[in-house]
This record gives C-alpha cells, sequence and structure tokens, in this order.
C-alpha cells in the first residue's frame, strides 16, 4: 500500500506535527548574562549590609529583655519565698562556682536566691557572653534581702547594659523599701530609663 506525503509524515513525526498545527513552537532558554549576574550581586550585597545592623539591634535587644525579665522573676519569687517561709530571703550576686553570694556589684556572672543560713534556694546561670551584658546594682552590694513581711531591706535599683553601653539600651529593675519590683520607665521621653530617683541610667 502507498502512503502519502502528508500521511506518511504524521505516521513518521508523531507529535512534532501536532505541536506545529497546535502553534508550538520550542523556547529558547535563556540564562543571567555577566552584567545582569553582577548586577544581581551588588544588589544582594545592599540588602544584606542593611539588614544585618538591624538585625543585631533586635537580637541585643530581645536578650535584655530576657534578661531584665528574668531578674524580676528572680526577685519576686524571693519576696514570695520569704513570705512563705517566714525568714528573710536574699537574691545576691554568685561567685565563680555559683554556690555562695560573692556581694560583686556585677551580677553578670549569675545570681543566687538564699535562705536566710545561706542555703541556696535557686541560681540564675551566669550571662550569656554572646550578649556581653552587665546587670550592676546601683548604690551598694550586690545584695537584696526581703524579710517575711515582703519588704526590702534597702531600696535599690539594678541596671542591665547591653554589649555597647548605650544608655539608650539600657534597662533598670527598682526595689523599693517595701518590696515592690517594677521596671524602670523614661518619664521624660528622652529615650533613656531612670533609676528609682528619677536620674537617667548610665552605662
Amino acid at each position: 500500500m502507498r502512503i502519502s506525503g502528508a500521511t506518511q509524515c504524521d505516521w513518521i513525526c508523531g507529535g512534532r506535527r501536532m505541536s506545529l498545527y497546535m502553534g508550538h513552537v520550542p523556547s529558547r532558554q535563556r540564562g543571567f548574562n555577566l552584567l545582569e549576574l553582577l548586577t544581581a550581586i551588588a544588589i544582594l550585597g545592599i540588602v544584606t549590609a542593611l539588614a544585618v545592623p538591624s538585625f543585631q539591634s533586635i537580637s541585643i535587644n530581645s536578650n535584655l529583655s530576657t534578661e531584665t525579665n528574668d531578674l524580676v522573676s528572680s526577685l519576686r519569687y524571693a519576696r514570695s519565698e520569704a513570705a512563705k517561709r517566714g525568714q528573710n530571703v536574699t537574691v545576691c550576686s554568685a561567685n565563680a562556682g555559683l554556690t555562695a553570694c560573692s556581694d560583686n556589684a556585677d551580677w553578670s556572672t549569675g545570681w543566687l536566691i538564699v535562705d536566710n543560713v545561706g542555703t541556696v534556694i535557686n541560681v540564675r546561670e551566669p550571662l550569656p557572653s554572646s550578649t556581653a551584658t552587665e546587670v550592676a546594682s546601683v548604690g551598694a552590694t550586690g545584695r537584696i534581702v526581703f524579710n517575711r513581711n515582703g519588704f526590702s531591706t534597702s531600696a535599690r535599683t539594678i541596671r542591665i547594659c547591653g554589649p555597647n553601653n548605650s544608655a539608650q539600651r539600657a534597662r533598670g529593675v527598682i526595689i523599693s523599701v517595701d518590696g515592690r519590683v517594677r521596671l524602670a520607665t523614661d518619664s521624660n521621653n528622652n529615650s533613656i530609663v531612670e533609676d528609682r530617683s528619677g536620674t537617667d541610667l548610665s552605662c
């Protein structure tokens, strides 16, 4: 049997002839040329340079908030333990072994909650070195004592400083003589929080 030219092409070419009828033409794939690639790399570099400082700032603020909240929780826990036990309970800067109070005003080595005979109730580990944050007691040694009535033996401000010692980043925890624990605030809106006497905190 003789096969006509068109029929023979349909039989041999198969789907190719059908694709031509349907208007599909094979496309040429195109990649980046060198100029486009260099432009994309330059834009990526600019975006990264802008984003990294912002990310670092967010990370520092997050760490400061965590440390401040940990300290507030420790102080409030110590106050409640003093009332529950009916005896003095102390929050203090820790020694290197985290076994006893150091009386150091720098609390970055960690802090302890101890009962009236010095038995450790709770331990806060040293601050992560990556935060380079100092927690310092302002105006006295590194001990805050709550009595069985929940009062503090002295009013105190504890300052938390960021790695670049910026006053704008400083946080404060204020302990009043009646034992209340609160965060320092910026009452004059100058972006620096104040201690219990209304003085701007400095780092």
